[in-house]
């Protein structure tokens, strides 16, 4: 992870922690948010990870500039 894990809101769909995940390690949003979907489906403890993930990870002051290109 060379970039730093912040929450990306205008990429959010909820409180933008799995948008500001796949910036974080350069994977494709779609991919963190499916794979985030499972966790949450299958064992259940997907929700409360989010939950505290969205309370403690600061939030980006603005998006990152090349934002659009490492997660596309």
């Amino acid at each position: 992870m060379d970039r730093p894990f912040k929450r990306v809101k205008k990429a959010a769909w909820l409180g933008g922690v799995c948008a500001g995940l796949a910036y974080a390690v350069g994977a494709p949003t779609w991919l963190i948010r499916t794979l985030w979907l499972l966790l949450f489906l299958g064992a259940g403890i997907g929700g409360l990870i989010y939950l505290i993930l969205w309370l403690v990870v600061p939030r980006w002051p603005h998006e990152p500039l090349d934002y659009d290109t490492v997660t596309a």
